[in-house]
């Protein structure tokens, strides 16, 4: 009978012998306990080979201590030992960690300094320590090669993790959720582990996307003023608002008061996320700021696909051009070509109030300049 290595902790329940696919090979690999103490961490782990490099450079050429890669790993921003050690006190260790069968680390360095660094973290006193002290481990037969032992490298530390995490909008209701049943900030933060201001953001967001599913969801009505709804399903106005999630958090970011004060933006801002009219995030941030410029909202209103980003064209160019009479007379030469190339059926789906601004602003610059040249 194969006889497990000296270091795994023998128990009612094992350590078990069992077959495990690491990189396409079959190997036999131990499960079982293991105590913390018994380990040594991997000193020579690639992931720290500029930290070492550069403390080397301190104390000479020669191999750094367990306690001396504990510290740079500790210190190494890249490596988030802290948050790693937060996670770990909080929720124990969610991954074994992979041994060979002396004992040499082949999986699980970053964990196994992280469970040290909690383990030196935690009080003496603290009942939870000692669940720390002792971990579940894979570990390799006695007969594994270097070869099976390379495969377990290979598969652990290069292969991509297929983790997908849940979509932002998942989130956003599950905080939200938290938020109705009476829960404030702080426990939300804690529940979730997210900063406070982010939860802020996210509570701001779902109110934008609860409008908006209302909105969407209200049916086609030609007497009002606004044209009704969408007439969608709830179902399918959710999964519109779950699909332009970022789009209304930089909203958020961006207008956030503007969408509750200007009902006609809002309206408008809604029908260019249900027509597709944003293709990026630079786009929507200039949304309102198109909006109160007269150059920039015609172009925005545009029903071709490109109006967005032909919007912020123009307000990209007036912020980069000097004001100057040459830019003036530039920009309503530009201005009048882009009205004289307006084909019938534009200028027929221009709002009055447009048409007016458009008359008025017209009007004050001819008497101006009528003014100015008089004398």
């Amino acid at each position: 009978m194969a006889k497990h290595p000296d270091f795994l902790l023998s128990d009612s329940n094992g350590p078990q012998i069992r077959q495990r696919l690491f990189n396409g090979r079959k190997l036999m690999v131990w499960d079982g306990k293991v105590k913390i103490s018994s380990i040594q961490g991997w000193v020579d782990n690639p992931r720290i080979q500029l930290a070492k490099k550069t403390m080397k450079e301190k104390v000479g050429d020669r191999a750094l201590s367990q306690e001396e890669v504990f510290e740079l790993m500790k210190n190494d921003s890249e490596v988030k030992l802290r948050q790693l050690r937060d996670d770990i006190i909080k929720n124990g260790l969610r991954e074994p960690l992979t041994l060979s069968f002396d004992g040499k680390l082949l999986d699980g360095n970053r964990r196994f300094f992280a469970i040290k660094y909690a383990l030196e973290s935690i009080p003496a006193t603290d009942p939870n320590k000692q669940d720390l002290e002792t971990v579940e481990a894979h570990v390799l037969a006695e007969n594994a090669s270097k070869e099976d032992e390379q495969n377990v490298l290979v598969e652990e530390n290069f292969s991509a993790s297929l983790k997908i995490e849940w979509p932002e909008y998942v989130k956003a209701l599950m905080v939200f959720d938290a938020h109705e049943s009476g829960l404030g900030i702080d426990d939300i933060s804690k529940r979730f582990s997210w900063a406070k201001s982010k939860i802020k953001q996210t509570l701001k967001i779902h109110q934008i996307l609860s409008e908006y599913i209302i909105f969407a969801t209200s049916e086609l009505d030609p007497e009002d003023e606004y044209g009704g709804g969408f007439g969608m399903t709830e179902q399918d106005a959710e999964n519109e608002a779950a699909k332009n999630y970022q789009f209304f958090n930089e909203a958020q970011k961006s207008f956030y008061e503007q969408l509750n004060t200007d009902i006609d933006f809002k309206i408008q801002f809604f029908k260019w996320i249900h027509e597709g009219k944003f293709s990026s995030f630079q786009e929507v941030r200039v949304a309102y700021r198109a909006w109160i410029h007269p150059e920039a909202k015609a172009a925005l209103l545009q029903p071709e696909p490109t109006a967005a980003k032909s919007a912020k064209a123009i307000l990209d160019y007036n912020a980069r051009v000097v004001k100057s009479q040459d830019e003036a007379v530039g920009r309503i030469d530009n201005f009048a070509k882009f009205l004289r190339e307006l084909t019938a059926q534009q200028i027929e789906v221009i709002p009055k109030l447009s048409i007016d601004n458009l008359k008025e602003s017209l009007e004050l610059v001819i008497k101006m300049g009528e003014a100015t040249a008089d004398k």
